[in-house]
């Protein structure tokens, strides 16, 4: 996918890192009212997205910005009703750091035209964001990611060979990994490996799912599930336990301790989200900004390899960002 943000309660507050406003470079003529950005997600493990996007509206200049963000609010309930209050609070654009808050954002902002950027959405097609990624036709433009996805199982299975079977998991209903599913079918079918798909609710659920975990279970991938990412850290510390490989979708996740991951950074993803929402903010429609495909790389931990026992190649080295000693 790390510091967590804290629950902010009640109200929607306003903050920019330690400033309530974030004055960014810029000409001298984009001085004036602060533009307001409303920040929306569900899940902890996409905060640094955030912290990328914060650093590069300052990297790259622009108007006075000011940002309103409430936390995380991983209820869909809760998280449609602070959509509507961003929007309520005079957001002139709102920044979502998951597939859900995207749709969310985009529905509460239909009414008065609130522009959406989402950093990253799954599949944008697919769950009815865009209408196409060079041309989105409609309030929305962002990141994306998807069909990375067969890639990163290649990658899992040539660094365990021999493996069958490989465990899936995914939050149930959650429209992020339900997007990158049928994309993991058809490689695995191509592979000729079979997946053992799960859905599972929360963390809870999870939990309880791992523990009947048959004890042949040798690899596992997490999909673009940022309700499951969220909790890498403790994933990876069972699947240390238990002798499994483990790919994250992300490559924070492997710094956490996952075996692998063939992702992007979500820090750099939301500092390519910046230089689209700083269009937006300088009045192009999301409609005619194209969707950015995230920077893709394979991050590699060789304490977890070595732990399972597993022979990395220097061409795996060579191409890979080695998180660990």
């Amino acid at each position: 996918m790390r510091s967590l943000t804290r629950w902010i309660p009640a109200c929607v507050v306003l903050l920019a890192l330690a400033a309530p406003v974030l004055l960014l470079r810029g000409e001298p003529e984009a001085a004036g009212r602060p533009r307001v950005v409303g920040v929306l997600t569900n899940a902890a493990v996409a905060l640094p997205a955030y912290e990328g996007f914060r650093a590069g509206l300052a990297e790259l200049g622009g108007p006075p910005v000011s940002f309103l963000f409430g936390g995380v609010i991983p209820d869909d309930a809760a998280l449609a009703a602070e959509a509507r209050r961003l929007v309520a609070g005079g957001a002139d654009l709102i920044l979502t750091l998951t597939t859900r808050a995207a749709l969310a954002a985009l529905e509460a902002g239909r009414e008065r035209g609130v522009p959406v950027v989402f950093a990253p959405a799954s599949n944008p097609l697919r769950t009815g964001l865009t209408q196409s990624l060079r041309r989105p036709g409609g309030n929305a433009t962002g990141v994306t990611f998807g069909r990375q996805e067969a890639r990163r199982l290649e990658w899992l299975l040539r660094l365990v060979p021999g493996t069958e079977s490989v465990y899936v998991p995914y939050t149930r209903g959650d429209p992020s990994p339900l997007a990158s599913l049928p994309v993991l079918r058809e490689a695995a079918k191509t592979l000729g490996v079979s997946l053992t798909e799960e859905a599972v609710d929360g963390w809870d659920g999870l939990r309880a799912a791992l523990a009947r975990l048959p004890a042949s279970t040798r690899a596992m991938l997490v999909p673009a599930d940022p309700g499951i990412a969220s909790h890498s850290r403790e994933i990876a510390a069972f699947a240390t336990e238990h002798g499994i490989a483990l790919s994250m979708p992300h490559r924070e996740g492997v710094e956490q301790g996952a075996l692998m991951s063939y992702g992007f950074t979500l820090y750099g993803l939301g500092r390519q989200a910046a230089r689209q929402a700083l269009l937006v903010l300088s009045g192009v429609p999301p409609a005619e900004i194209p969707v950015e495909l995230a920077e893709f790389s394979l991050s590699l931990n060789l304490e977890a390899a070595h732990r399972l026992g597993l022979d990395i190649s220097p061409l795996m080295l060579r191409q890979a960002h080695v998180v660990a000693p």
